[in-house]
């Protein structure tokens, strides 16, 4: 962590003069301010296109086959991640600031960095900051973009390629084999799963846990948040035999905790 003011600085990076004390001139701090008042809106478009462009499927229908579909994991790890990344940012900021934080969502966390601007101005790291946050703001306005025309068509089950296609495709053309799918299908199947995509705690832990979507969340943690009463059973305890079944919860319930669990803790992601 970089202390306040160890050595005066004599110009701001933009090499205007700077008053005794401070990193970053009054100009730069117009830039940082405008920067930080961004972050709300840019947020919320990243939180619209996660809910409509994360409908997707495990596989589409391969041509010619009459393959099942599956539609496991409701979520857009592009725009997911470029959300994490500003909210990363922000969180860090505002611990080393070392005011109290009331707020800790990314929308949160810029308004209280602008309430405490003339305070984050006396820091070692404020010249960076607006360019960090410009990075990542501009990050989530190109991956907003890209998704906004083009959809996650699942993956190839041949080579384990991402497949894409653009929304009136009627197929996906898988980049590293080159086999072709069908995509209309799982669409108005997939438009419903994260309602009701339901899994036990082991089961949604494998898929959460997986390279691919980088969410470690434990069958154990998962159990934890049940038992805490943070999720709700999404299946009879029994079935039509008398046979207990083993508890299953929704997809999207465990990731409103994961989210939550970012949120709070985005540099550690402790628990």
């Amino acid at each position: 962590m970089l202390g306040l003011m160890r050595g005066r600085r004599v110009n701001c990076t933009c090499d205007a003069p700077l008053p005794d004390g401070f990193y970053l001139c009054a100009a730069c701090s117009d830039l940082l301010a405008a920067a930080l008042a961004e972050v709300a809106d840019v947020v919320t478009v990243l939180d619209a296109g996660l809910s409509r462009a994360s409908l997707t499927a495990r596989y589409g229908e391969r041509v010619n086959s009459s393959g099942p579909m599956h539609a496991p994991l409701p979520i857009n790890e592009t725009l997911y991640d470029a959300k994490r990344g500003l909210h990363v940012a922000l969180m860090k900021a505002a611990l080393q600031l070392g005011e109290r934080i009331t707020d800790r969502s990314c929308a949160g966390l810029a308004a209280h960095l602008n309430r405490n601007l003339g305070l984050v101005r006396r820091w070692e790291w404020a010249p960076h900051l607006e360019p960090e946050l410009r990075k990542h703001l501009r990050h989530g306005h190109e991956r907003h973009a890209k998704e906004d025309d083009r959809v996650f068509a699942g993956t190839c089950p041949d080579c384990e390629t991402n497949l894409y296609a653009n929304k009136t495709d009627t197929q996906a053309h898988c980049a590293g084999c080159g086999a072709g799918y069908e995509v209309l299908k799982w669409r108005a199947h997939a438009a419903t799963a994260k309602h009701y995509y339901i899994g036990t705690p082991a089961d949604l832990s494998r898929k959460l846990s997986t390279p691919q979507y980088n969410h470690t969340v434990t069958a154990d943690q998962i159990r934890k948040w049940a038992n805490r009463g943070k999720l709700d059973r999404a299946n009879d305890e029994l079935g039509e035999s008398g046979q207990i079944i083993a508890a299953h919860y929704r997809l999207g319930d465990v990731l409103k905790l994961v989210d939550a669990r970012l949120e709070r803790y985005p540099i550690n992601g402790r628990v």
